[in-house]
């Protein structure tokens, strides 16, 4: 009970800006092209914003719900009974492996609102390279389940490149986000050297907030 209440205070005064999020999230295929036209404007009260600007509020506005829902859930929002035991050290850059990267463009802008660095790679092999070069190292990895590879689509994509980052990483955080019929392949997961399923942006947020606090909720 407490966690309900704990959770409908974090959201108090939320409401309308997630609503708002949902509806531009459902027509941002239509607002991307007529932002590209430069000549789109929204009244917000008695300001005239560029959809630019309306989006990129939006973005941070959900951003902070985002880390509010993950306080809630890691115990160390308002009204929590006792202190939760954090993971050391911040979440400063992440690599995101998917071969469709617009799918999480928004989980990306997110993040970036939130003080993440988010790298891209596009393949189990240029995301295995991109960890190598990294400089400074990755804080963690997010990786799809299935993906189209260079020798065609791999419905196991995520777990192989878990297991190579195994052979030479024990310690780097590696989550899979997908589907949520990814779950019933989370005893896989695990076995491969996993850390996590997520199939939602919140599900997400948990598991990168176990791997380092944001820096933008740590005022760095």
């Amino acid at each position: 009970m407490k966690e309900t209440s704990t959770l409908i205070e974090a959201l108090t005064g939320l409401a309308w800006p997630l609503f708002a999020s949902v509806v531009v999230w459902r027509l941002f295929p239509l607002i991307k092209g007529l932002v590209g036209r430069g000549t789109f404007t929204v009244r917000v009260g008695d300001a005239e914003l560029t959809v630019q600007q309306f989006s990129d509020q939006l973005v941070e506005t959900t951003a902070d719900i985002q880390q509010r829902l993950t306080a809630v859930s890691a115990g160390d929002g308002p009204g929590a009974s006792e202190p939760t035991e954090r993971a050391p050290g911040l979440l400063r850059r992440v690599l995101w492996v998917d071969d469709q990267p617009a799918n999480n463009a928004y989980e990306t802008a997110q993040l970036q609102a939130l003080g993440v660095e988010v790298l891209h790679a596009t393949s189990t092999q240029e995301g295995v390279r991109a960890l190598h070069r990294a400089r400074p190292a990755v804080d963690a990895v997010i990786s799809d389940m299935g993906r189209s590879e260079p020798a065609g689509y791999n419905t196991d994509a995520g777990l192989d490149l878990i297991r190579e980052i195994r052979t030479f990483d024990d310690t780097t955080p590696v989550f899979v986000y997908a589907s949520p019929k990814a779950l019933a392949r989370t005893d896989e997961i695990a076995t491969a050297g996993g850390n996590g399923v997520a199939w939602s942006p919140v599900k997400l947020f948990d598991l990168l907030h176990d791997a380092g606090e944001f820096p933008g909720a740590a005022g760095a």
